[in-house]
């Protein structure tokens, strides 16, 4: 009895572990529930690319400063990205976590040797962001851009700009200029 009370407690903490990093992290980890997974390589056709995925968000509430699902992969194609960042992208996956309303896509080189993560977070995202640049000012102090939303920084993980209660993160992406690129870019598709 003991041995499945033990199972029990770690699978409990085990999920409890992935729920938070989902939370916490960019995308690339996704949650068991509610987490989304579709791929998509350049030349993809924009009809292709705006199909639903499957997506359930919940309308729009106090926390949620969009009120419906985004699909970052087609709002933002990877040709696009490539381009803007000088970097051989040609595949990307949209990893969203439905419950906590984070959208984001993985674009990668088709070897996997260079890759970035575009999100954007649509609920709770005005604390996401001061918890985030308080956490960036732990270890490093954040670059503070101007003129990018209502506030943005740089950190050693990329750079997050906050429009109202819904941020957008370019993570893993060493120019901040192309970074910015891509958040005005996708901010008025949102």
């Amino acid at each position: 009895m003991s041995t499945h009370s033990s199972l029990v407690a770690r699978c409990g903490a085990t999920l409890l572990l992935v729920t938070f990093a989902a939370a916490c992290g960019s995308g690339a980890a996704s949650s068991p529930a509610g987490a989304q997974g579709s791929t998509m390589v350049a030349g993809a056709t924009a009809s292709q690319a705006s199909q639903p995925q499957g997506q359930q968000g919940g309308a729009g509430s106090v926390s949620d400063g969009l009120g419906h699902p985004v699909n970052v992969c087609a709002l933002l194609p990877v040709a696009t990205v490539a381009s803007v960042t000088g970097e051989p992208l040609t595949v990307a996956t949209e990893q969203d976590t439905l419950s906590y309303k984070t959208y984001a896509c993985n674009y990668t080189s088709a070897d996997g040797t260079s890759g970035l993560t575009v999100s954007v977070l649509a609920m709770d995202a005005a604390a996401g962001y001061d918890a985030a640049l308080q956490s960036t000012n732990q270890v490093t102090a954040a670059k503070q851009i101007s003129g990018l939303g209502d506030k943005a920084f740089s950190g050693p993980l990329g750079l997050e700009a906050l429009f109202g209660n819904v941020s957008i993160t370019v993570t893993d992406l060493q120019s901040d200029d192309a970074a910015e690129t891509l958040i005005r870019s996708l901010q008025p598709k949102l």
